[in-house]
């Protein structure tokens, strides 16, 4: 007598691997689990478990480029520079006549130029050894503010004002400006050298 033949069972539908209780409606793309529909979240078109979740947004965030950070170098050396040059400013820029007291180099002259450069350039460095955002900015405008001032000693020291002569202020004042650029071009050169070499956030301080 032939043996029955069973009737083919109905395939078991897969179920989800955190709820068994619960059928499958995909797969996890990255490690294969089944999902059912509250574990699975859809990400960039596949289907992602909870498991892998984080893993795949991780890898999917852009990494933020280092932020280039140069030595403090030359600040220093830019700072004492126009400080020597604000400084001067007490003395008699001119000998004779009505230019030749104190506090005279903030009359109407070159002597205004160059103190007032000074001011400026000595807030900007100060600002820039503080907040280093923009070195290679921070070092152009306090260079440039250094041969602003170094000029307009110079002009105050050969053209004095009328009935006077020049006084070793401006002399004074020439070298800080001198030192100010000095210490601007050590900076430039130090984030240009930086810039090269690919330096990261705290590799120099």
């Amino acid at each position: 007598m032939p043996e029955p033949i069973e009737a083919p069972s109905a395939t078991r539908p897969r179920r989800c691997a955190n709820h068994p209780a619960i059928a499958s409606a995909g797969a996890c793309a990255r490690c294969g689990r089944s999902l059912c529909a509250v574990c699975a979240t859809p990400v960039r078109g596949s289907l992602i478990g909870p498991e892998c979740l984080a893993a795949i947004l991780d890898e999917g965030t852009p990494s933020t480029p280092p932020t280039l950070v140069v030595p403090n170098r030359g600040d220093a050396l830019t700072i004492a520079g126009f400080a020597i040059v604000v400084l001067a400013s007490v003395l008699p820029w001119s000998r004779f006549g009505d230019s030749s007291r104190f506090f005279a180099a903030w009359t109407l002259h070159w002597s205004l130029v160059a103190v007032a450069g000074a001011l400026i350039g000595l807030a900007a460095a100060l600002y820039a050894w503080r907040r280093p955002e923009r070195p290679l900015a921070a070092a152009t405008v306090t260079g440039a503010l250094g041969v602003v001032v170094f000029v307009a000693a110079q002009l105050h020291y050969q053209h004095p004002p009328p009935l006077s002569i020049g006084s070793p202020a401006p002399l004074i004042a020439m070298m800080g400006a001198a030192i100010a650029v000095i210490g601007a071009v050590l900076k430039g050169l130090a984030v240009v050298r930086a810039g090269r070499v690919g330096v990261g956030p705290g590799s120099l301080r």
